[in-house]
């Protein structure tokens, strides 16, 4: 097949397009998913709603690029209790583009959960799971962080959680000649991340799949019960920009718009609404973090974005601990104080050690469409139960920053000391509010508001990932998973989109 690439709509225009399958999304799961079906020899079609962005056009502060690669600059959130930021990309690519492209398998506990209470041991058959992770990590150069671009701050982390007892590895990455500039959130400028545009889609583009960038879905067309086109309109500078679109689907349409943006697109397309989980069961891993400052400088904007991990306390807390190496500007915005107050700890940037705790939360939350809020209202307050285990969580990690050096650790937790000088004020997270009001979270993990399960009055899509009730529409993306992971999920989600692709191609 020929006639693949990668395009600007509003520069190249979409007239009259049809394809065999026709994907909306264009991240983790929507690039594994057309990565196997052009590869079957049909022809495909990805819509992407945001722009196609080269290593050229990331930016050169974190401000240029949250602004150019993140929905509403990065400054989307779950509103409840507290205001809560959930990270999103809108470019090519998705969240691969804009994530440190960790990799973890789905555990084990989670998987044989989905399989036996759940239903979907029929869409998830072991090999074929097992055969789509041993394919995609040979693609995508799957390796550990290597010694030579491993951070200070990784290296303090696993002398922190040695001493500590907690299980911990370098993390394993889809990367080829990562040089550790600690810009994976903000695009990689050197390629060497194995982001959708350097691999899976291109890949997909190879075999002749063609990538449509600021192609925004509105609604999905349904003719006798079938998904035949997807409608919507082009985004962006160009000549083409705000015309309507319409691209139809002879075999089938695959959503994979994000945990958002996919139940809203069904719901505005009058699918799956007679659904009790259409929006519903919202999940994610919110995440904050525990600074530590220490004698010798640190340099916290170096090595690869996240590369240590500490995972020992998964299944106890429901809390995993990372490195974080950022920009300096990111760095600084986790410092706490003002006026000359904070300007002292400014000058001490050079030596703080960032780590972060994910928590598996408990809590579910709801997707709805609004006319306000760039079109999506999340709803999600962790409960007290979630935020308890975080403040477990939290005090574990300030006590291994102390146990790798640490002069002086700095909680970010309103209502406990800016900062904490020895292991002897550790007992103040004990203390610390069951408010998320008080912590600084953001989202980045998130699942399950189109779920996956054989009946169709508790969840979207069957466990091949067809919508209930309609032919010729899958979803493929982390919302069809009907729990959270606890663990990274980029690898999972195109794992899971690939054995459902193998199998619709196949059909």
């Amino acid at each position: 097949m020929s006639g693949g690439g990668f395009e600007d709509a509003a520069q190249a225009g979409i007239d009259g397009a049809v394809a065999d399958y026709v994907v909306v999304g264009s991240g983790a799961g929507g690039g594994a998913a057309a990565r196997v079906l052009a590869a079957s020899g049909r022809s495909v079609i990805v819509l992407e709603e945001g722009p196609l962005v080269t290593r050229a056009d990331v930016g050169a502060t974190a401000f240029e690029s949250m602004s150019r690669l993140f929905r509403q600059a990065g400054m989307s959130a779950a509103l409840g209790r507290s205001a809560i930021p959930v990270l999103q990309a809108r470019c090519v690519g998705g969240g691969t583009f804009v994530n440190s492209a960790i990799v973890w398998r789905l555990p084990e506990k989670v998987l044989g959960r989905w399989r036996g209470e759940l239903g979907l041991a029929e869409g998830l058959p072991e090999a074929a799971l097992e055969d789509a992770y041993a394919t995609i990590e040979a693609e995508l150069a799957v390796r550990p962080v290597a010694d030579e671009i491993a951070s200070r701050s990784d290296v303090l982390m696993r002398a922190g959680a040695e001493r500590a007892g907690i299980a911990h590895r370098a993390v394993v990455r889809s990367e080829r000649g990562c040089r550790g500039s600690g810009r994976c959130f903000h695009g990689c400028p050197n390629d060497a991340k194995q982001s959708g545009p350097v691999n899976a889609l291109r890949r997909a583009v190879a075999d002749g799949a063609r990538v449509l960038a600021q192609a925004r879905v509105r609604r999905i067309q349904v003719e006798r019960g079938r998904a035949v086109a997807v409608l919507g309109r082009i985004e962006g500078p160009g000549p083409h920009a705000g015309r309507s679109l319409r691209v139809e689907a002879r075999r089938a349409v695959v959503v994979a718009a994000s945990v958002v943006q996919s139940p809203n697109l069904l719901r505005r397309s009058g699918i799956a609404t007679g659904s009790a989980a259409l929006g519903n069961h919202f999940m994610a891993h919110p995440g904050t973090s525990v600074v530590g400052l220490y004698r010798d400088p640190v340099n916290p904007w170096t090595g690869a974005s996240q590369g240590y991990e500490a995972y020992g306390l998964r299944d106890l807390l429901g809390v995993k601990f990372e490195s974080i190496n950022v920009p300096p500007e990111v760095a600084a915005s986790r410092l706490p104080g003002v006026g000359a107050r904070f300007a002292a700890r400014v000058e001490r940037l050079p030596h703080l050690a960032i780590w972060a705790a994910a928590l598996r939360a408990d809590a579910e939350g709801t997707v709805r469409p609004s006319r306000l809020l760039g079109g999506d209202l999340v709803r999600y307050t962790p409960t007290p139960g979630d935020l308890d285990r975080l403040r477990q969580g939290l005090k574990r990690l300030a006590e291994m920053h102390f146990l790798a050096g640490a002069t002086e650790v700095l909680p970010g937790v309103h209502g406990l000391p800016e900062s904490i000088s020895s292991p002897d004020g550790l007992d103040v997270f004990d203390r610390a509010p069951l408010d998320p009001c008080a912590y600084s979270l953001v989202a980045t993990h998130l699942f399950g508001t189109c779920r996956a399960g054989p009946d169709p009055r508790r969840a979207v899509v069957d466990p091949h990932l067809r919508v209930h009730g309609v032919e010729g529409l899958y979803v493929m993306d982390a919302s069809v998973f009907p729990t959270n992971t606890g663990v990274n999920p980029q690898h999972s989600i195109m794992a899971v989109a690939t054995v459902a692709a193998r199998r619709l191609a196949a059909g």
